[in-house]
Parts: C-alpha cells; sequence; structure tokens
C-alpha cells in the first residue's frame, strides 16, 4: 500500500465517522465542501494531522481553498510530510 493509499484511507475514515457516511460514497474528487466540513471538521482533521502524520494542518489550508478536494487534502499531507 502507499503512502498516499494510508493518508486517503485514514483521512476519510476521519470524514466516514464525522459525517456517518458508508465507504465508497465519496471519491478523491470529492470537494470537502461536497462532504458539508464545518469548522469542527476541519479541527479533526487538523489533529488527525499532528496525531498520524506529525504535520501541522494550518487553518489557512482550508479558507484560502473552500473547493478542495479530498486528493487536493492528500497531497498536501505528502509534501507536508516530505518537508
Amino acid at each position: 500500500m502507499s503512502q498516499y493509499d494510508l493518508i486517503y484511507n485514514k483521512v476519510s475514515d476521519m470524514i466516514c465517522d464525522a459525517k456517518d457516511l458508508e465507504a465508497g460514497t465519496f471519491n478523491p474528487e470529492s470537494t470537502l465542501a461536497e462532504l458539508e466540513l464545518d469548522s469542527l471538521d476541519y479541527v479533526e482533521l487538523m489533529v488527525l494531522a499532528k496525531r498520524e502524520f506529525d504535520i501541522t494542518l494550518r487553518p489557512e489550508t482550508f479558507i484560502q481553498n473552500p473547493l478542495m478536494t479530498l486528493d487536493e487534502l492528500c497531497q498536501h499531507i505528502m509534501q507536508e510530510m516530505a518537508a
């Protein structure tokens, strides 16, 4: 399993738990807005990123890109991990 797949699975699991969604009801091209994430969900994503990937996601990541896709978020996490 690739690093991207691991990140995608962890982020997807968090979204499924937070929004009471079934796995497979969204895909990497789904935007965070389509998933109806709210500010508390973004905080959960920031905590998940710190705990699981030892990176800091800043609120600006979400504020400056309201149409960010799940794929773009996972790519961003990978870039932060590589820095």
